[in-house]
């Protein structure tokens, strides 16, 4: 199945030559050096200095804040880049489909809802910058530490400068797991789901398969789990700053 990477280059092809979608973005074709189509504009922005460059992210963003759907397309495609990039950073929000989906909802979310009047310049940074907050709130705060994914990193201590030996989030998230089984916060289970999602790296899809579930419900089963030992963390924290 091809990911939703893919999917949005592959219909950008045959996007970005469709003259009538040109025509619709007329205005915006002229600021990009009087560009002949969509690919014209993408070409440009990808060769232009960053004030050019903005001015044409400027004009798409006006409209896409418009609602005009075609801009906002537009503007996505151009700023793929940096959407990757921050899928491959948040790997604590899932699967490989599953952060790539995160961040291109993120990533569209705050092209439709940019703040033009106060931000009326770099338009890239500022979306992507909006958007990696975005991404953070989405994280369960046990795992809002973004680092290389830990399928290509085996659970390791490194030594911190100032605090001693500095713990690895998969493995503090390995020991808060099996602390909450042992306090009867979480079922084993659920435990193992997270663990083999947020550590291990398998795909949500494949662990509903193998549970005979719909990934739906696996989804919810970890979001239920993961809201237990933030809440049981929260109490912990409040138990021993009152002590």
């Amino acid at each position: 199945m091809a990911s939703l990477f893919t999917l949005l280059d592959d219909e950008w092809r045959e996007l970005s030559e469709d003259r009538a979608a040109g025509r619709r973005l007329r205005t915006v074709c002229a600021v990009a050096g009087d560009a002949r189509s969509l690919a014209e504009v993408e070409r440009f922005v990808r060769q232009a200095d960053h004030a050019d460059a903005d001015l044409v992210l400027l004009a798409l963003v006006a409209r896409a804040v418009e609602r005009d759907e075609l801009a906002a397309r537009v503007l996505l495609q151009l700023l793929l880049p940096g959407t990757r990039a921050l899928a491959r950073r948040w790997w604590a929000l899932g699967d490989p489909d599953e952060r790539a989906a995160a961040a291109v909802t993120a990533v569209y979310h705050r092209i439709c809802n940019y703040p033009l009047d106060r931000r009326p310049a770099r338009v890239a940074a500022n979306i992507l910058m909006d958007s990696a907050q975005e991404l953070r709130r989405a994280v369960p705060r046990l795992v809002t530490v973004p680092s290389d994914d830990p399928v290509a990193a085996a659970p390791r201590h490194r030594q911190s400068a100032h605090h001693g030996p500095e713990m690895h989030p998969a493995v503090e998230l390995s020991e808060v797991l099996r602390d909450a089984v042992a306090d009867g916060v979480v079922e084993p289970g659920d435990a193992e789901l997270i663990a083999r999602s947020r550590i291990a790296g398998h795909r949500m899809a494949d662990l509903a398969q193998h549970r005979g579930l719909r990934p739906r419900t696996v989804w919810d089963r970890r979001q239920r789990a993961e809201h237990a030992l933030v809440a049981a963390r929260a109490r912990a924290a409040a138990t021993a700053a009152t002590a």
